[in-house]
């Protein structure tokens, strides 16, 4: 996530750029952002809300069948 933040911000002057020279770096700035943010999005909110409901309650994790003794 660090990661992502540091890129987005690096190139967010670039993907709001308007002077001379914009032209052709403004359009991949764009998106490479717009695409860490929907990475982000997809693998904080989408993902574990996808396991949740595949996985439902048949994964549980077993119980110990004998315990350890000191």
């Amino acid at each position: 996530m660090m990661t992502m933040l540091v890129a987005t911000l690096g190139l967010l002057p670039a993907a709001l750029s308007h002077g001379i020279g914009s032209d052709s770096q403004r359009p991949f700035a764009i998106v490479i952002v717009g695409g860490l943010i929907a990475a982000l999005v997809m693998s904080v909110f989408l993902l574990p809300t996808l396991y949740v409901w595949i996985a439902g309650e048949r994964d549980v994790l077993p119980t110990p069948e004998t315990e350890f003794e000191n």
